[in-house]
């Protein structure tokens, strides 16, 4: 059972419930003529970003449920690759996702177990959402989101930019001359960036919206991030061994909280 509070655990990098502590202001702001010269100045770091690989810490619990500290060795590509490796203080990894948007494997060394599924689909089973590699990325680079924005509503040092086709939207403040992304909504998550570290996230907190399918709180710390290295093609391999049993999504998503 230890085992496999520890897998779900570690990938639960994507909502929560706890209270937000960044506002959207309300009411009437100033329309904003240059939104989309604004936000493209402020997405220009994580949207140049074609790779990205970090070291992952966190904490939070899952449906009411509190859960330990973890560690994520990351990388996701704009290609569509991922790897996400849960690494233990001793012994092998809880578990390795390598693979590709449309076809991933889930691996875990410790019960020989394997699941094959699209990359979402085996997040959604752990957490209720589905997270491809471009979300992960646009998520841990600082753009929350690769939708374009309409027209933006100013509040003094604050900003307002709606996404399209109704995504969410993006808070962003005032970075000196410019303007920093440091918050948003996309969907029924909501992402917080607390601190930096130079251009991109260090201190992440991810919750869920009222609605969303599952209640969670997750806090992250983001460090030791390599963007546009080489990768090599071989970390986005899955090597699942021949003793390994197949289990089904369902089988995944009923090992953690989400099964109880």
């Amino acid at each position: 059972m230890r085992q496999r509070i520890g897998l779900v655990c570690t990938l639960l990098l994507i909502a929560a419930c706890a209270r937000p502590r960044v506002v959207f202001p309300a009411g009437v702001g100033e329309p904003v003529a240059d939104t989309l010269q604004v936000w493209s100045a402020a997405t220009d770091a994580c949207k140049g970003a074609q790779s990205f690989n970090a070291e992952i810490h966190g904490k939070g619990d899952v449906a009411d449920q509190g859960l330990g500290h973890f560690t994520l060795h990351g990388a996701m590509t704009r290609k569509g690759e991922i790897r996400l490796e849960a690494v233990a203080p001793a012994g092998p990894a809880i578990f390795i996702v390598a693979g590709r948007t449309e076809r991933a494997t889930l691996t875990m060394p410790r019960e020989q177990r394997v699941v094959v599924a699209p990359a979402a689909d085996i997040v959604e089973a752990l957490i209720g959402l589905k997270l491809a590699p471009d979300d992960w990325l646009d998520i841990l680079s600082g753009c929350i989101s690769s939708m374009h924005p309409g027209e933006g509503l100013r509040f003094k040092d604050v900003m307002i930019v709606p996404l399209e086709r109704n995504a969410g939207r993006l808070r962003l403040d005032r970075n000196g001359v410019g303007w920093r992304i440091v918050a948003g909504e996309r969907g029924s998550l909501l992402v917080e960036y607390e601190e930096f570290l130079g251009r991109w996230p260090s201190v992440v907190q991810l919750t869920s919206r009222p609605g969303a399918p599952v209640n969670v709180r997750v806090n992250i710390t983001i460090s030791q991030v390599n963007v546009n290295t080489d990768l090599p093609a071989a970390a986005f391999v899955p090597n699942v061994p021949a003793t390994y049993t197949p289990m089904s999504l369902g089988e995944l998503r009923a090992m953690g909280p989400l099964g109880r």
